[in-house]
Parts: C-alpha cells; sequence; structure tokens
C-alpha cells in the first residue's frame, strides 16, 4: 500500500537546482555500483550494509515523474530563460506574487529511501565503519559536479551530502501550513491562478521562511539573505510570525 497523498513543492530555483542535481552523477553511479555487485563485477565500491543505489534511483526517478509538467517547465525556464505558460501564479490578498506553488502525488516510501541515503551519507562524512568507499564516491562526485557546466566548480563529499540534504528537507516540509496551501493550489480553476484568503498567505509566509531555510543550509548567509528578500521583497511583508 502506497501514501501518495499530495505534497507541497515550490517553484523554487534552489529547490529544484538541488533536487534536479541528485541524479547526475550521484544516483547514478550508486545504482551502477549496486547492480555491478549484484552482477559480481570486480573492482566495484563497497556501499554499506542496508544501502540500495538502485532503490535510492528507483525512488528519485518516481519523484521526478510524479512532478507536474508546470514544475518541469518551471525548471527548464530557469535553465534557458524561455517562458511558459504551464505554470502556477500564487497571489496574496493584495496581489502580491509568491514563488509558484504545487501539490505533487509523491509517495512517503520514495521519500524515506532518500531519507535512508542521506543517513548514510552522513555517516560516511563521519568515517563511520563501513562507509569509506561510499566517502570515496562521494568525492568522486564532488569532483564530477564541477564538470558539468562552465559555472560550476569541483565540490568535496560534504558539499555533495549537504545538496542532498536540502532536497530531502523540502521534501519533507509537511504541517499544518503546507496542508493549507496544498488544498489552496488544489482549489485553483484552469488559469491555474492561486488566490490565497489572509490564512492562507500567513502560512505561506511561515512556509517559504522554512524553505528558504531549507534551501540555504550550507551556504554563506548572504545567500539567505538575498532569498528572503526575493520571496518577500522590501515591503515589510509578515513573516509569518
Amino acid at each position: 500500500m502506497t501514501d501518495t497523498a499530495p505534497r507541497l513543492l515550490p517553484a523554487h530555483e534552489s529547490f529544484l537546482a538541488d533536487f534536479f542535481d541528485l541524479e547526475e552523477p550521484l544516483l547514478i553511479w550508486l545504482d551502477e555500483t549496486t547492480r555491478d555487485t549484484r552482477a559480481g563485477a570486480d573492482d566495484v565500491y563497497t556501499l554499506p550494509a542496508g544501502l540500495d543505489g538502485e532503490a535510492a534511483h528507483e525512488a528519485w526517478g518516481r519523484i521526478f515523474a510524479a512532478l507536474p509538467e508546470g514544475l518541469r517547465d518551471e525548471r527548464r525556464t530557469m535553465l534557458t530563460g524561455e517562458e511558459h505558460a504551464t505554470g502556477n501564479t500564487v497571489l496574496g490578498t493584495d496581489g502580491y506574487e509568491y514563488t509558484p506553488l504545487y501539490a505533487v502525488p509523491v509517495d512517503q516510501a520514495d521519500v524515506e529511501v532518500l531519507v535512508a541515503l542521506l543517513d548514510h551519507a552522513r555517516k560516511a562524512l563521519a568515517y563511520e565503519p563501513g562507509h569509506a568507499d561510499l566517502h570515496s564516491l562521494l568525492d568522486q562526485a564532488g569532483e564530477q559536479y564541477g564538470n558539468e557546466g562552465v559555472d560550476r566548480t569541483p565540490e568535496n563529499a560534504e558539499q555533495v551530502v549537504a545538496r542532498l540534504a536540502r532536497a530531502v528537507a523540502v521534501l519533507q516540509l509537511q504541517d499544518d501550513d503546507t496542508a493549507a496551501l496544498v488544498a489552496a493550489v488544489t482549489a485553483a480553476g484552469p488559469d491555474r491562478r492561486v488566490q490565497l484568503t489572509a490564512d492562507q498567505e500567513q502560512a505561506a509566509a511561515r512556509y517559504f521562511d522554512r524553505l528558504i531555510t531549507a534551501t540555504t543550509e550550507g551556504k554563506p548567509a548572504v545567500e539567505r539573505a538575498l532569498a528572503r528578500f526575493v520571496e518577500f521583497g522590501d515591503t515589510g511583508r509578515p513573516t509569518g510570525a
């Protein structure tokens, strides 16, 4: 039995970048390592007991497949600058436009698989027994990230794990505020306009404050300040306190 209740996901640039960047190379390498080990291949990384790289990649793939067209298009816009007309528009009571939000049917079991992967990755950073090869794989994945684009630089294992942690943290954001916002999003009409009530806007303010904290974890403080300015502007908007 699966639990695929709608989960709130944002068209937030940092979250989408973190989530999409998990697959190549990290999850693909973990998947290949598990497959090669099962096939009896030589010179293969020894993953910690209980870590199934194939299952982690498949869990990510199912979450990716559940993303609505609008959210995928938001990511393409960020990469190419090409505008699209498939996305949601989230408006406050005075017409203030927030980052678009989407209700996505994500299976809790798939999130838990990624949480378990994060736990193993953190144990690798702590050099716990049985995690040495995973640490090496994380280091090599960090080096590979530096070859992914002209604006990228090589990373270390800590940065790779921080990316995974940020993506997982957003996937785990579930509470009364997100439930209220899922209700608002699913009630939108064909024009995809999400008009928030006063209570829903307060929920949105609290949600975005937590989202910004999650997506800037491990980054310079100036990035968190900039993210809050971009989301809330300089209009003195409430932060949900």
